[in-house]
C-alpha cells in the first residue's frame, strides 16, 4: 500500500504562516508585548490546544473537551495509577449491596463555585441527565439504571435492572454539574460558562479565538500552583510547533511525529504517552455498499495498519487489530491479516463508490490517514469520495445515522473497560450503530452481568473476534501516542492514558 506524506513544500508554506501568526498567539494569550517571547509567574500558563472544544458540556460533549472543561468540573469517581476507581474525587466509597443495587458516599461539604450544593441530589441529578439527555454522549452505558435515589445528603443509592458490575468505572467519566444552573441555563448557556466542583473556575473568553479559567478560591482540594489556564487552538501542526519554539505558549499539544522530532531538535522539551485513544474506521452495515458482507470483508483485508503507522507516524503509533482491547499494551486473541489479493476478489469487477468520512484537523495526521485507508480501498477495487467535516458535525451525524459507508473518527475508552467500546459502538443502541445484531447485545449484556472483569474478559473477547473478525462492521487501526511539548521551565503538565489532563502543578 502506498502511503503519501505531506510534501515539504506544504510543511515550509505552513510553518512561514505559523511564525507570522506567531503574535496573535500571544495576544490570544493575554500578552500585550510580542516581542517578550516569555511570561511572569503571575499570568496563566498559555496552553495551545489542536482545535477549540466542540462544547464545555459534559453531558453532551465528547470527552476529547474534557482537557478545558476538567479544569472546572470533576468527575463523580478518580482513578488510579492502573486506570480503576479510586476514592479521591467526590464519591469516597461505593458498596455493591446486592447484585443491582450500588451505595454511593458523597464527599462532605463541597459546593460548586455558584455556591450550589454538591451532594447527593446534585449527584442523583447529574446521573440523571447522563441516562435521560437525548444527547448525552454516555446515554448508552447507563440504560440499565432504573432509578437514582438520594436518600440524604451523603448517599446515593442506584439500582439496575440487571446485575452490571462496571457502574464504578462508568462514573469515573461522569463530571458533576450544578442543578439549577444546569437547569437554568441549558445545555448551550452552561458551556458558555461552566461551574463546577474543580481547582479552577471560569474566567470568560473570546468567542473563536480563547478561553481562561482562574483559581477556585474555595476550592475543596489543594489549590493549583499556577494562576490559572489560557486555552488557544491552532489546527496547523507547524503554527503550534512555532508558537511553541518562539515561546509564545508554554505547553502545545498534539504534535505530529515531524513537529515532535522538530521540535527535540531545537532543544525543546517534548513528552510521549501511549494513550487508550485509537482510531477506528467503522464500516456502515446498514447501508450500501457496506450492506453485503464480501465487501466489508474486502475493505477490512484491503486496509494494512502496519503500513499506516510505518508511512505516516514514523513507528510513532501503535498498530492495533482490536476493538475491545482497551488498554495500552493489550492486544486481541483474534485479528484480521490484510490481503490484498482476496480483497480484489471479492470486489470483483466495477466496485461500489465508497464514502470515507473523518473529522477534519482533530487528530494527528487524520487528513493522512483518511487518504491512506482510500488508497487501500481503490487498490482492491473500490471508488472513493471523501467528506471531511468538523468534529461537531461529524458527532451528530454519526449519533443520526447519516454517516454512510466509512466513518473514521478515535475510539476514546474514558474508562478501562471493554464495555465501553461494546456499549459505545456494538450494541443495536450504540452511539454509532453501524452494525446491528441481537447477538451483540446479548453478548455485551452477559458480560456485565459477571461478577467482575476477569469473569467478562472471555466473553469480550469473542465479542471482538465478531465484530472485527467475522463481520468486518470495525477495522481497528492504530492507538494514539501523544505528544506535547513544554517551554524552558515549564514543569507538572500531567498528561494520562486516558487523555486527561492536570494542569494543578503547572508552573513555569
Amino acid at each position: 500500500m502506498m502511503i503519501m506524506k505531506s510534501s515539504h513544500s506544504r510543511r515550509t508554506l505552513a510553518l512561514a504562516t505559523a511564525l507570522t501568526l506567531a503574535s496573535i498567539g500571544l495576544t490570544a494569550c493575554g500578552d500585550t508585548d510580542s516581542s517578550d517571547s516569555g511570561a511572569s509567574d503571575s499570568t496563566p500558563i498559555r496552553a495551545l490546544l489542536a482545535a477549540q472544544p466542540a462544547t464545555l458540556d459534559p453531558i453532551v460533549g465528547a470527552r476529547s473537551g474534557q482537557i478545558v472543561w476538567a479544569t472546572m468540573l470533576e468527575t463523580l469517581i478518580g482513578t488510579d495509577d492502573n486506570l480503576g476507581p479510586a476514592d479521591t474525587s467526590l464519591l469516597t466509597s461505593w458498596t455493591r449491596t446486592d447484585a443491582t443495587t450500588w451505595t454511593f458516599t458523597v464527599r462532605p461539604d463541597v459546593s460548586f463555585s455558584n455556591g450550589e450544593k454538591a451532594d447527593a441530589a446534585a449527584v442523583a441529578n447529574t446521573i440523571t441527565l447522563t441516562r435521560d439527555s437525548e444527547a448525552s454522549q454516555l446515554k448508552s452505558y447507563f440504560g440499565n439504571v432504573t432509578s437514582i435515589e438520594a436518600p440524604d445528603a451523603g448517599t446515593v443509592v442506584l439500582k439496575t435492572k440487571a446485575p452490571q458490575y462496571n457502574i464504578p468505572d462508568l462514573l469515573t467519566t461522569v463530571y458533576l454539574v450544578p442543578p439549577k444552573y444546569y437547569e437554568e441555563k441549558g445545555s448551550d448557556g452552561f458551556a458558555a460558562a461552566p461551574v463546577g466542583t474543580g481547582p479552577y473556575v471560569w474566567a470568560g473568553g473570546n468567542a473563536g479565538r480563547d478561553m481562561s479559567v482562574k483559581p477556585n478560591p474555595e476550592y475543596w482540594g489543594t489549590a493549583p500552583s499556577n494562576q490559572g489556564i489560557t486555552f488557544t487552538w491552532a489546527n496547523e501542526a507547524a503554527q503550534r510547533l512555532a508558537l511553541i519554539q518562539s515561546k509564545s505558549v508554554d505547553v502545545a499539544f498534539d504534535l505530529p511525529p515531524a513537529q515532535a522530532s522538530a521540535a527535540k531538535a531545537a532543544n525543546v522539551e517534548v513528552v510521549s504517552t501511549e494513550t487508550a485513544m485509537k482510531i477506528i474506521a467503522f464500516l456502515d452495515s446498514t447501508k450500501a455498499p457496506f450492506d453485503k458482507p464480501e465487501l466489508r470483508e474486502a475493505a477490512a483485508l484491503s486496509i494494512d495498519r502496519d503500513a499506516i503507522v510505518r508511512g505516516i507516524f514514523d513507528g510513532q503509533a501503535v498498530a492495533d487489530a482490536g476493538l475491545l482491547n482497551v488498554r495500552p499494551g493489550e492486544q486481541p486473541a483474534q485479528s484480521v491479516t490484510p490481503n490484498l489479493d482476496r480483497a480484489k476478489q471479492l470486489v470483483g469487477s466495477g466496485g461500489p463508490t465508497v464514502q470515507i468520512t473523518y473529522p477534519a484537523a482533530q487528530y494527528t495526521n487524520i487528513e493522512e490517514v483518511a487518504q491512506a485507508v482510500g488508497g487501500s480501498l481503490e487498490q482492491a477495487g473500490f471508488k472513493v469520495n471523501y467528506e471531511p467535516l468538523d468534529y461537531g458535525t461529524l458527532v451528530k451525524r454519526v449519533i443520526g445515522r447519516q454517516v454512510p459507508g466509512i466513518a473514521i473518527f478515535a475510539g476514546v475508552p474514558n474508562v478501562a473497560v471493554p464495555d465501553f467500546f461494546a456499549s459505545g459502538f456494538m450494541k443495536t443502541q450504540s452511539i454509532t450503530g453501524n452494525c446491528p445484531d441481537p447477538r451483540f447485545d446479548e453478548m455485551a449484556q452477559e458480560a456485565l452481568e459477571q461478577d467482575d472483569a476477569d469473569q467478562a474478559a472471555p466473553i469480550y473477547e469473542q465479542l471482538n473476534t465478531m465484530g472485527v473478525v467475522e463481520k468486518h462492521c470495525y477495522v481497528p487501526l492504530y492507538r494514539q501516542v501523544f505528544n506535547y511539548a513544554t517551554a524552558p521551565g515549564v514543569t507538572g503538565v500531567e498528561f494520562g492514558p486516558l487523555n486527561t489532563v492536570d494542569f494543578t502543578k503547572t508552573t513555569r
